[in-house]
């Protein structure tokens, strides 16, 4: 096992039951510090691709290792500790709709025993980042459908993960806000965090400089390391 390696998938199958494969044959690592994007048709497996790395469910068959643990290897205990290290936007936000806005990103730190008046100023900060300066005190039903999701995004980023899974976090958003949302994003990767956005958005994932991988009837290729740089599928990248 390589431990420079943040995430790694080998010979995986995921299926839900008695189906077919949603995804096959997965072999995938991630290097800590890196971004990719990831493209695909609706339900090619990208949200079921999220979920396995985030540890929601476990592979069928094959073997995943995040954070150099192998997955089938862990208790439940320990399968939430590293779920910790990882933030997560839904593509449904899962926002809790009897707090407010600020409450909400905060959560990630009050659940770890910080008190809310201790991170206040930070969940202020990163709200008034994302456009979200006077609603701090606004519960989600009361927001915009872009509106919840930019709450969902400062929520996942505000804990500074060391992996942040995104699955279409700018499905609701104009191009404007949803290229200030990725910059957002290549500032934490600055920082450390790995980063895999999942998009059907083609185009906005062109304007930045990342590997794009895609998944087309369940099977993940790296189609590209760089701009305008397309990779030949090889044994090792389909």
């Amino acid at each position: 096992m390589d431990f420079k390696l943040l995430v790694r998938f080998q010979d995986v199958h995921l299926r839900y039951g008695s189906g077919p494969d949603v995804l096959h044959q997965v072999n995938l690592t991630l290097a800590p510090g890196s971004f990719h994007f990831m493209v695909g048709p609706s339900g090619a497996g990208k949200s079921s691709l999220l979920r396995l790395m985030y540890l929601a469910h476990r592979p069928s068959s094959g073997r995943l290792s995040i954070f150099g643990r192998d997955v089938s290897q862990q208790d439940r205990k320990e399968l939430t500790m590293l779920r910790r290290r990882i933030g997560i936007i839904f593509q449904d936000f899962r926002l809790l709709d009897h707090l407010t806005a600020l409450e909400n990103v905060a959560l990630p730190l009050t659940i770890t025993g910080q008190s809310l008046d201790k991170v206040r100023r930070n969940v202020s900060e990163l709200l008034s980042w994302v456009g979200l300066a006077d609603y701090l005190d606004a519960k989600p039903p009361t927001l915009s459908g872009g509106q919840q999701q930019r709450v969902a995004i400062a929520r996942a980023v505000i804990a500074r993960p060391s992996l942040l899974l995104a699955d279409e976090p700018t499905g609701n958003l104009d191009d404007k806000i949803a290229e200030r949302l990725l910059f957002l994003f290549e500032e934490l990767n600055k920082r450390g965090t790995t980063i895999v956005v999942a998009s059907h958005n083609e185009g906005l994932v062109n304007r930045f400089n990342h590997p794009v991988f895609k998944i087309v009837n369940g099977e993940v290729r790296l189609i590209r390391n760089q701009q305008n740089s397309p990779v030949t599928p090889t044994a090792e990248n389909m």
